[in-house]
């Protein structure tokens, strides 16, 4: 297979990708039953879509196992069996739950939007109308099912924006605290303009101390600094600034704690000979909060806009696994009347023997809880040609002073449903 169709497979063939841990919830009152001859019952879902029949499910596994590198459908006594039918049908509770959501929020994708993104992808995966035709031949898709995926594909994308710009303020409380607790990073700690002379030997030093007791001028210590210093700043006539630990001790406290025109030397400091003048005291001064509210208010927005989608993937979860009825054999952990026995399925089945970590110390084991681990800042944007992050805990805010992770602090706010997703083995 080419390349680009290979590709091609990747971007319509994928699953839509699932940004959430999934939310195992005990099995309700009064559920209603799932219709005879479906798999899947998902309520509130716009124009029927929330019915998941069989025939939706034979193809999705069709589908599935298709893009998942098989030769030929798992047997159900085959261990890839329960694997794609579970990715089946997630990837059908997938686009039931964002339709249902974009539906709530208003959120819409014309046909005109769909189209200029389907020839967008379509154009960037496939070189001409052979290899899409092909793609479509080898995935088991059909022109119609791209173009829904597409739309999810938009629909995904609007409701991240919806989302975003709901908040578009950082609290004036968050930005004052926020500035008392990193003032530190807003001041500019204290200078001292100087002129240097640093000789490596005695004998250089006593030549310098000698001609200052007869003219310790500024451009006395010019001369000197050319004819004898080996610091760099000769070149510029000793010219340089002074800051907290620049200089070995004593050299380096005594020319901090100097006042203006004083002149020190020579003090010796590791094994070099030191000559000061103080030009200038440059004085600590830290920026009021108001020249800063805006730097960090652009700091603070995006952790919060993170912290608003992470509210909105819990409530998303937990509203539509409370409205997701499945049939007995077809039931995941996303189904309403799932119930777990509060192992996780990434864990080794021995984890769950008695004295199975004291039997081989070589298992490890997970915590009891799935734990969501913090999201990396720049990673967690929506790629519709690759893997989409999701589901993440934001980064908590940093201090403006850093320039590491400041420039971390820029990160986006996250990725909705419906991202398409790059299944693992393509």
């Amino acid at each position: 297979m080419s390349g680009a169709r290979k590709s091609g497979l990747i971007i319509f063939g994928a699953l839509l990708v699932l940004l959430f841990v999934y939310v195992a919830i005990a099995k309700g009152i009064g559920n209603p039953s799932v219709p005879s001859g479906d798999v899947a019952l998902v309520e509130d879902v716009p124009d029927g879509k929330g019915d998941i029949s069989q025939k939706d499910y034979d193809r999705a596994f069709l589908q599935t196992w298709k893009r998942s590198g098989l030769q030929a459908a798992p047997e159900p006594d085959n261990a890839q069996f329960a694997e794609i039918r579970e990715a089946a049908i997630n990837d059908l509770l997938d686009q039931a739950w964002l339709t249902g959501e974009a539906a709530e929020l208003g959120a819409t994708a014309s046909d005109r939007e769909v189209q200029n993104e389907f020839q967008t992808i379509r154009q960037d995966q496939f070189p001409d109308d052979a290899a899409f035709k092909q793609f479509l031949k080898e995935s088991a898709f059909n022109e119609e099912e791209v173009l829904d995926r597409v739309k999810l594909q938009v629909l995904s994308r609007k409701i991240e924006a919806q989302i975003n710009e709901s908040v578009t303020e950082v609290p004036e409380d968050e930005l004052e605290q926020f500035y008392e607790d990193s003032k530190a990073n807003f001041t500019t700690p204290e200078t001292r303009d100087i002129r240097l002379v640093v000789t490596d030997n005695q004998a250089e030093a006593d030549k310098v101390e000698a001609a200052l007791a007869k003219s310790d001028e500024v451009k006395d210590f010019a001369r000197l600094a050319k004819q004898f210093s080996n610091n760099g700043s000769s070149n510029q006539g000793g010219k340089t600034i002074a800051t907290e630990g620049a200089f070995p001790d004593p050299a380096g406290s005594e020319v901090m704690s100097a006042e203006e025109g004083a002149v020190l030397g020579p003090i010796e400091a590791g094994g070099d000979f030191y000559f000061f003048r103080v030009e200038k005291v440059n004085p600590e001064e830290t920026q009021s909060f108001d020249d800063v509210r805006e730097q960090i208010q652009q700091q603070l927005l995006p952790t919060l806009q993170q912290q608003r989608f992470a509210d909105f993937v819990t409530d998303y979860n937990s509203k539509w696994t409370s409205r997701t009825f499945c049939a007995e054999d077809y039931i995941v952990a996303r189904c309403s009347n799932f119930e777990g026995d509060g192992r996780l399925e990434s864990a080794d089945p021995a984890c769950y023997e008695e004295g199975a970590a004291d039997a081989d110390p070589a298992i490890s084991c997970p915590a009891p809880i799935g734990l969501r681990a913090p999201q990396s800042p720049g990673g967690n944007t929506l790629d519709p040609f690759g893997v989409a992050g999701g589901g993440n805990l934001p980064q908590g805010p940093v201090a403006p002073g850093d320039a590491e992770t400041a420039a971390a602090g820029a990160a986006g706010a996250g990725s909705v449903p419906g991202g398409i997703q790059q299944v693992p083995g393509q």
